[in-house]
């Protein structure tokens, strides 16, 4: 499976549920809503990762060109994104547990 980031994984959660017509790209605002530290410019986060994941082909989105900047209306998986974000669903957290390692006494037997 591909390295992707929280918002990445996010975006992929939330557009696998959705039908046909595709996803509004605002949906993925409310990522950055239970986040503490938020970014300054959170639309150009948003849609940097946005790219990245059509550049990885898991994504396409349908979208306004200008010459010189494009607008992402909505977004819809490619069957590698379906793939990829059905794995996401069936796995679990890790939970924040830390073993410490014990050392093992050897019970010593004296022979008489």
């Amino acid at each position: 499976m591909q390295k992707l980031s929280q918002l990445q994984k996010y975006i992929l959660k939330k557009t696998l549920g959705c039908k046909k017509g595709g996803i509004d790209k605002n949906i993925f605002f409310n990522f950055y809503e239970k986040v503490k530290n938020k970014p300054k410019d959170i639309e150009n986060v948003i849609i940097k990762s946005l790219n990245r994941l059509i550049e990885r082909d898991l994504i396409v989105a349908f979208c306004k060109k200008t010459k010189h900047k494009t607008f992402i209306k909505k977004i819809l998986l490619t069957p590698a994104g379906k793939k990829i974000a059905k794995q996401l669903w069936g796995t679990q957290k890790k939970l924040p547990m830390k073993y410490k390692k014990v050392k093992s006494k050897k019970l010593q037997v004296k022979s008489r």
